[in-house]
């Protein structure tokens, strides 16, 4: 693949005004963004408030001349309940959908993703992702993994029967043994999938650097066989570093230690400062464009954090300095190195 054609993309995470023109002069042509169940009391029932919402930025977002990856609804989420003042795990189907792990809700969840696909229509781009990083308890809680396993392919072949030419993956949160586990379950015999996507955040939620990502794409190519998209990547421009761990007895359920301490365990060469963040887009966008496996990527992401969405606090380093533009949508020298890197490395 040429590097013109890959996937130039971005998860446009946070969003609250739609500042699409800023993103289109970075040269960003795609965008992640997330569809959730659609109905609210039964199977083909009433439409619920929060999809017609992720609906219409779809659309709106597809008119702009932006090419869409929907990702669809995990099983559910660990996530800042702000009614119970903690961390809470959310389910994402309903039960009416049937109980988990039988062929009921197997089936309904094709469904679901059939009508998903049909409503979005052209809207929706041929690229899509299947759940997210199922892998990690954030998103599997205490699921058995063929249950996460089958209810990501089953989401894949409801969308394939809406468009047999759609090209699904997943991503798991990183490249280890736990990921690779669950992936492969997910991608034996007679999967629906196109490519394997992964998540990576070297010098931020794992050590290492940006040009880790060459041996976590030669990797994973080797073992699928299949081209490899970076569904998410970034650097936090923010935060102190911690090199004691904490008690992990003392981390409340569904929580992290990021969140815990308000600092991170790992940094790249410079720290967690916006300069450092711009250059590791930039190298990082280097070897997406030049690597021969690697399907393109999507940036973690447009714009900071007001809360972080698993703690709820404003200052928290886990989920509050991913943007390449602060929350006031003022670019960071990251916006910069971004535009540049696409312009340069993409031609």
């Amino acid at each position: 693949m040429k590097a013109s054609e890959k996937i130039k993309g971005i998860v446009f995470a946070y969003n609250t005004s739609g500042e699409y023109e800023m993103v289109k002069e970075l040269g960003v042509e795609w965008m992640r963004l997330n569809i959730c169940f659609p109905w609210a009391d039964k199977m083909f029932g009433t439409l619920s408030e929060e999809y017609i919402q992720a609906r219409q930025e779809i659309l709106d977002t597809h008119a702009k001349g932006f090419q869409v990856m929907p990702a669809t609804p995990p099983l559910g989420g660990f996530s800042y309940d702000e009614k119970e003042g903690k961390t809470c795990w959310h389910e994402h189907f309903p039960e009416f959908v049937g109980k988990k792990g039988t062929d009921e809700f197997y089936e309904n969840v094709r469904e679901s993703m059939r009508f998903i696909c049909e409503d979005l229509g052209e809207a929706a781009g041929i690229y899509w992702q299947c759940m997210n990083e199922i892998d990690i308890p954030v998103f599997s809680n205490d699921y058995p993994d063929d249950i996460l396993a089958d209810t990501a392919r089953a989401s894949a072949e409801g969308i394939r029967r809406a468009n047999p030419q759609a090209r699904c993956g997943i991503n798991i949160s990183c490249y280890n043994e736990n990921a690779v586990r669950i992936a492969d379950l997910v991608y034996r015999e007679g999967h629906p999938f196109y490519y394997m996507g992964v998540d990576q955040y070297f010098g931020s939620w794992q050590p290492g650097d940006v040009d880790d990502w060459i041996g976590v794409i030669d990797g994973l190519y080797e073992r699928y066989g299949l081209p490899v998209l970076a569904n998410e990547w970034g650097y936090s421009s923010d935060g102190e570093l911690e090199t004691e761990a904490p008690d992990p007895a003392l981390i409340p359920e569904g929580l992290n230690d990021v969140c815990y301490t308000k600092k991170w365990f790992n940094q790249a060469e410079g720290g967690h400062t916006p300069q450092v963040q711009a250059d590791y887009f930039k190298r990082g966008h280097r070897i997406f464009a030049q690597h021969p496996h690697c399907l393109g990527s999507f940036m973690f992401c447009w714009r900071d954090a007001y809360h972080c969405y698993h703690c709820g606090a404003s200052d928290c380093p886990a989920e509050c300095y991913w943007g390449i533009v602060d929350t006031e949508c003022r670019p960071k020298p990251a916006y910069y190195a971004v535009k540049e890197a696409l312009k340069e490395y993409y031609k």
